[in-house]
């Protein structure tokens, strides 16, 4: 990725391919797939096998992502943190100068296999945060009752945090050949005009199952305009999904947990800080929580520049810069949102709403609201961390016959 030059290149084993079918060989990709998951991990069916549900009847409905390796490397750099052109690669192993994604590490040292995203936007059914067809993703609720809602379901289950932000980041821009995925995919849920204000107006989940494991858009997305279905066949206005995870971007602002942005007055727009476990403290960054090295822009606009700091925090990627010479397409396409000379801390939301338009992509960022933000257009997403055991392996072993071996 060349900021200045506004190019991107693809390289490696992904060059002459193009997104879909070419990647399936690589595991991380042809792997990963939709499937029915117990609140205590157990998966119950994969998309395809005839017990598969997506309405909740035999499961949360997740994506299984199988581990990956990568390789990022700033290849020009400006005053130590300003990245001007750089490479990512990924590996389905590991192999030297690569490193286990964050999201696949066990906190012991070791390395799991596989980690669960959501399929869907988050409901709340039973008291419990969702990821289920036929409803209306929950807002009206702050990033710590979210994690709440999530953890209720039991143990491993959380919102999405930055890991698990970067790792479908990376995926998707390596499989694109852009970081602009809306025009490599689609603008997915972003162009809804003529609704009510101030209320909940986003799509109903499930409406890309059909696609199951592949990446596409939807026939036909429902969105419900103060209490009223709204059928929407054309861009902008129907719901998308990349390779199981329905609107990866769009339709609404998802919380990002374990991330806080430092606002003290001296830090333009906020100093990034990663939650080294789960326990998430939205307001407060306590010793529990660990600067990536570098700062967020002073103003917000179009993305130009990302940022390097801390090794340790090489996978996340947030802009340090928003410029004139950046637009909607080129070289990010996405654009970021923060409080110049912030002076107190906020949190992260990503992925934009269903009127943001253009702004909306995998790599547009929220950073200008405190913990206490309540939305209507404000939702959270679930995940599945899994802990080594009977549970899975029976799952590995489920998903390697699954795929052949």
């Amino acid at each position: 990725m060349d900021y200045q030059d506004k190019t991107h290149t693809r390289t490696q084993g992904a060059r002459n391919l193009t997104m879909g079918a070419d990647f399936d060989k690589y595991v991380m990709y042809g792997g990963r797939m939709r499937c029915n998951v117990a609140d205590d991990g157990t998966i119950n069916a994969f998309y395809g096998d005839n017990d598969y549900a997506d309405d909740g009847s035999n499961g949360q409905v997740m994506v299984y992502q199988p581990k990956f390796y990568y390789q990022r490397l700033p290849l020009r750099m400006e005053k130590d943190t300003i990245i001007r052109s750089e490479s990512i690669i990924l590996s389905a192993r590991k192999q030297a100068g690569f490193k286990l994604h964050p999201i696949f590490d066990d906190s012991n040292g070791g390395e799991l296999e596989y980690v669960l995203f959501s399929a869907y936007d988050g409901t709340i059914v039973d008291n419990k945060l969702s990821s289920v067809a036929g409803l209306q993703p929950a807002t009206g609720m702050t990033i710590s009752k979210a994690e709440e809602y999530a953890t209720n379901r039991g143990a491993g289950w959380h919102i999405i945090n930055m890991a698990a932000e970067s790792a479908n980041q990376m995926l998707q821009l390596v499989e694109y050949g852009t970081m602009n995925g809306q025009s490599a995919l689609e603008a997915g849920i972003s162009n809804l005009t003529d609704i009510t204000t101030n209320i909940n107006c986003s799509a109903v989940t499930g409406s890309t199952a059909a696609l199951g494991n592949a990446t596409g858009h939807a026939t036909i997305t429902i969105n419900k305009n103060n209490g009223v279905d709204v059928e929407n066949t054309t861009e902008g206005k129907r719901a998308i999904s990349y390779r199981g995870l329905e609107n990866p971007w769009g339709n609404l602002w998802n919380f990002v947990g374990g991330i806080n942005i430092k606002g003290d007055g001296k830090s333009n727009g906020g100093a990034p800080y990663i939650c080294t476990n789960f326990e998430y403290t939205p307001a407060t960054i306590g010793d529990n929580y660990e600067y990536i090295g570098f700062n967020l822009p002073n103003t917000y606009g179009w993305i130009s520049a990302m940022g390097h700091g801390n090794d340790k925090y090489d996978w996340v990627f947030m802009p340090i810069e928003c410029s004139s010479v950046a637009n909607s397409l080129l070289p990010v396409g996405d654009n970021l949102w923060v409080v110049a000379n912030v002076t107190e801390n906020k949190i992260v939301v990503v992925g934009g709403a269903y009127t943001f338009q253009d702004n909306n992509g995998m790599f547009y960022y929220g950073c200008d609201n405190n913990a206490n933000i309540i939305a209507s257009n404000y939702g959270s997403r679930l995940m599945y961390i899994p802990t080594k055991g009977t549970t899975y392996n029976s799952n590995i072993e489920k998903w390697s016959t699954k795929i052949g071996g």
